[in-house]
Formats: C-alpha cells, structure tokens, sequence
C-alpha cells in the first residue's frame, strides 16, 4: 500500500530518478537485445558442434559394433569349431589339438581385426574347455557362458561382471542346450579412449548408457552425474526424443548434454559440457554488461540525488515545520537569510505561523469558557434526579414511623447533598469521591433493607492519593439500585471493586440482576455515543461518561459488559494520578 501510495504521489527525488532511467532504457534494451541475439547465435553454433561429433562418434561405434556382429556368424560353418564341438570328445588328443589350434588362429585373427575386442572365445560344452585367441582353458566359466546366453532383449551388447560381450549361441534354439558359444569381450578401455576424444579433455566428458539393462561406460565421471544422465535419458525416452540438445543441472553446475540414440545396439551415447566454458567469453562479456548497467543505474542515483539535494532539502524543512505544527504547543519558524525562492517561502511561513499562533490562542481561551460552562451543565442535571429521589424516600420512612431510620437517613442526606452543593472546585480527592458512593450506598440500604448486599472492595493505594472529577462514580450506583434491585424482591447483590493498570483507575460495578440480555448491553453502549440527542433514563449515566472524556480525553469513560454475577459490569476508566495536559484538545483545532 505503501510503495502504492509513493508512486500515485512521487516525490522529487523520484520523479528526477524516473526521468533519467526513461531515457536510459531505450538504450539499454537494445544493447540487452543485441548482446541476447549473439550469445544466442554463439550458442546454438556450439551446440550444433557437440551434436555433430556426438553423431559421428556413435556412428563410428555402431559401424564396428555392426561389423563385429556380421563376422561372428561365420563361425556357425566354420567345420573345425563345429567339429570339436560334435565329435570332440570321440576324437584323438591330437586331432583335438590340431582343431584347437586351428579355432585359435580363426579367434586371433578376430581380435586383431578391431581395436575394439580384448578377446574372443568359443565354450564348447562337450569337451568342457573354453578356447581363447590366447589360450586353451581346461575348464569353462559357466557364469559367463550362461550370461552370453542370455536374452538379448537390451540389445547386442552383453553387460557382465563389469565387462562387456558380443554373444554367439549355436544352434540358438531356445529348447535345445547349444554345442557351443561365442563370445567376444569388447575393449572397455577402449571405448573410455573413444569416448574421451568425442570431447576435449577438461572441456566436459562422454559416456555411453544402455537403459535397458542399466549399464554405463564412462571415465572420470561421477555416480551422481550418471545417475542424473538416467534419468534425462528416461524421460526423453518416455516423451519419444532420441537425440538433440539440452541443458540440465548437474552437481550444481549448468551442463549442455548431447544426446543421441542407437537401436542397433540399443543405449544412448551421451556428452555433457559445461555451460560455462560452451559460453565462456559471452558470460564475462555479459557478466561486465550487468555491472555496467548497475554502474548507470548507481550514476543516476547519484545525479539524480546530488539535484535532489539542491531542491529537497529546502523543501523538507518546510515539511518537518508544518508537521511540528500538529503538536499544540509548538510554532516552529524557518531561517530568513536565504535570498532564493525557498527564502520567500521561508518568509511567508513565518508570518502564516505567527498569526495561526494568535488564532489558537483566542480558540483556546473560548473553548475552555465553553467546556467550563458545559460541565456545571452537566453537574446540574444529576442533583435534581437525586434530591427526587431522596425526597421520595423519606416521605415513605415517615410514613412507616420508623425514625431511627428515618434519623440515620437524614443524617446520610445531609452528608450527600453537602458534599454536591460544594461547587468550589471540579476535582476531589479519589478517597473523598469513594466515601460520597458509599454514603449513597448507606441511604439505600436504609431504604432496602437486607434485599441488598453491597461489598466494597477499596485498596489501600486509594488513600495515596489521586484527584478525579465530581459525581462519577454514585451516579452508576444509582442507576444499578434504579432498574435492578428496585425490581428484585431479594437476594441482591452489588460488587463495587478496583483495579490499578498504569496511570489508569478502572472503577467495576457489577450486579447480578437476572433480566439483562445482550440487546439490552448493546443499547447502553449506544447510548454513551449519543452526544446531544434525546436520553432515556441513562441521561445521568450518559452524563457521567460525557463530563470524563471532556476532562481526561477519549480514551477515558464508561464501557458495558455483562457481569460474571450474571447482570451488568459497569467499568469506569479515569485518570487521577497524572496531570491532563488541557481542558481542551487542542489537537483538533
């Protein structure tokens, strides 16, 4: 709401800021845009860099892989392998070794055919041995003849024991045991070679990923960032994108990935490179276009203040003298001894500052003649009420022939009416006001009997002192006998207690009338609003509450609640320990 309201009302000091960045702007979109368009460009020709030797890298691997697999056949209607693997165990040892070495030369020539293949073996059951390029095993590795074997669903290549196979099984008819396997172990050094010329060393790092039986080759790259290339790769796989370019967030660090997919052997070969050196130079570049546009930004705030001092700070002054004028006792007046425009204003503020000082001055002399004569308006109005009352009461004692009470009761009269007849001042002491209720509180006893019980609750702080105005406290006792315990045939009770909070009394008259409800509660409240139309018979209640926010402020007064006796909480809130600045409040001259 704020920043609202300085915008729909700028100051000075905005509107010359505002005026500067205006024309700034302009220029600084089009150097934004121009630097945006060429980072931009640069981008996507880097991009477009790693994408094609991504491309070329996996072309090359399918093209050997392919190659490799198209060759392993050939072993099928080789007559030596498919011999020793027949009739192996029928034959001699020396027709044995003479097949054995024969395969090998085959199986040599195999491995030397490609950088890519560490071995090549063939698993002949029959004869229980496993004969390499290298060497004529006497045993078979069941483990991995079974994994070469296995369904070749995630593609051609076999992942096993952190090595990786081409699979040959011969006859590969699932319902019969084959007579021999070939296996050939591709170079996994080899294809960390590979994979770090696709990408220049220190400039980012490659891997090849098969998601379907959830293997990678990559070198010096982190679990963390292979698992986070996984996951990139299943979710395009899932949204159907098999190669491009893309940027994700690795170890908290921003990566362009390339990604491209082969079906032929089924897995992802995958560079990442960081952002930072894809647009190294265009993030320095941008990097100091950013401070120079905060140094621009800072020089207007500087010109745009250093004018701003010239005008506002003149201008302030004005505006702190016409807010001190709020505070009534306070007439601020300015420096005469400029001899610009401000010094003219300075001038007129003076004499408009003298002459308002004059005005208040007869205003406040009336008001308080007015609020004076306002108060014995006010004072007047409740003894009449009360001499009724009185008068009404004795008559009926008389009556009855009951004179010791009626000598008692005229013996609190004469307490009651000489304490309201004396005129002489608007403010007693705290402790004389309480005795003057509880003289009130005597005649109605008199007057009801042991229908009423009444506890005073006085603490002794009250003696310590305190001045409140005249009348405020018997005229809520008054009302409570009135409307409440007049209509109730017995068990009456009234509660009058104090409480001290700051440099604020609270006065509590509570009862335990049964015939009060909350429409009754809200209509007493708006009473105490009404400030000069007709009155029911809270005319002295409403008196009471007017006469002390007169004399203490608005703060002050009288509230309704309803009382934990179950009648009505009167609580009176003054102030008789601390000196009112006026009778009037001035602040709203």
């Amino acid at each position: 709401m704020r920043l609202i309201h300085e915008l729909k009302n700028p100051s000075i000091f905005l509107k010359l800021f505002l005026t500067f960045f205006l024309v700034i702007t302009p220029l600084y979109l089009i150097t934004l845009s121009m630097n945006k368009k060429g980072s931009d460009g640069i981008r996507n020709e880097m991009t477009e860099s790693i994408k094609a030797r991504t491309d070329y890298f996996m072309n090359v691997l399918e093209r050997e892989i392919d190659r490799i697999s198209a060759s392993m056949p050939e072993y099928v209607v080789d007559q030596d392998l498919r011999k020793l693997s027949a009739i192996g165990d029928q034959i001699s040892e020396y027709e044995r070794l003479e097949l054995v070495n024969a395969l090998q030369r085959r199986l040599y020539l195999m491995k030397y055919s490609s950088l890519f293949i560490a071995d090549a073996k063939a698993y002949v059951p029959l004869i229980g041995r496993t004969v390499s390029s290298t060497s004529y095993d006497a045993s078979i590795d069941m483990p991995e003849m079974e994994a070469l074997q296995g369904n070749k669903s995630g593609g051609p290549l076999i992942y096993w024991d952190n090595r990786l196979f081409l699979g040959l099984d011969y006859p590969s008819n699932a319902k019969r045991k084959p007579i021999f396997v070939l296996g050939i172990e591709l170079s996994i050094e080899q294809v960390d070679d590979m994979l770090s010329t696709v990408v220049t060393p220190g400039e980012g790092s490659a891997a090849l990923i098969n998601l379907k039986q959830d293997w990678s080759i990559a070198r010096n790259v982190s679990a963390s960032n292979i698992d986070a290339l996984k996951q990139f790769l299943q979710n395009r796989q899932t949204q159907g994108g098999q190669n491009g370019v893309s940027t994700i967030s690795m170890e908290n660090q921003r990566m362009i990935v390339s990604y491209r997919y082969s079906s032929s052997i089924n897995a992802y070969l995958v560079t990442f490179t960081p952002e930072t050196y894809v647009l190294g130079a265009l993030t320095t570049l941008k990097n100091w276009f950013w401070v120079l546009s905060a140094a621009s930004v800072l020089i207007i705030i500087l010109f745009s203040y250093s004018i701003n001092n010239v005008i506002r700070r003149p201008m302030n002054k004005i505006v702190r003298a016409f807010n001190k004028m709020w505070d009534a006792h306070t007439y601020p007046t300015l420096p005469e001894n400029r001899k610009d425009e401000f010094g003219f204003l300075y001038r007129g503020f003076n004499d408009m500052v003298d002459r308002q000082k004059s005005l208040i001055q007869e205003v406040y002399e009336q008001k308080i003649r007015s609020q004076r004569s306002e108060l014995k308006r006010l004072q007047s109005q409740i003894n009449p009420h009360f001499l009724y009352n009185c008068f009404f009461v004795l008559c009926r004692l008389i009556k009855t022939v009951d004179t010791e009470r009626a000598y008692q009761f005229c013996t609190y009269m004469g307490n009651y009416f000489q304490y309201v007849t004396r005129d002489r001042a608007d403010e007693i002491p705290l402790a004389l006001e309480i005795k003057h209720a509880q003289t009130y509180v005597h005649i109605q006893t008199v007057c009801l009997g042991d229908r009423v019980r009444v506890e005073f609750q006085v603490p002794e702080w009250v003696a310590e002192g305190g001045m409140v105005i005249r009348l405020v406290l018997q005229p809520i006792i008054e009302n409570v006998y009135k409307h409440v315990f007049e209509k109730q045939e017995e068990n009456g009770f009234l509660w009058v207690h104090m409480e001290r909070e700051g440099g604020f009394l609270l006065v509590h008259v509570e009862d335990n009338g049964s015939k009060l409800d909350d429409r009754t509660i809200g209509r007493l409240n708006g009473i105490l609003g009404n400030d000069g139309g007709e009155l029911d018979d809270s005319n002295g209640i409403a008196n009471v509450h007017r006469r002390i926010q007169l004399r203490y402020g608005e703060d002050c007064g009288i509230s309704f609640n309803r009382s934990l006796l179950g009648g009505l909480h009167v609580q009176i809130k003054l102030r008789p320990w601390q000196e009112v600045e006026s009778d009037v409040q001035v602040a709203h001259r």
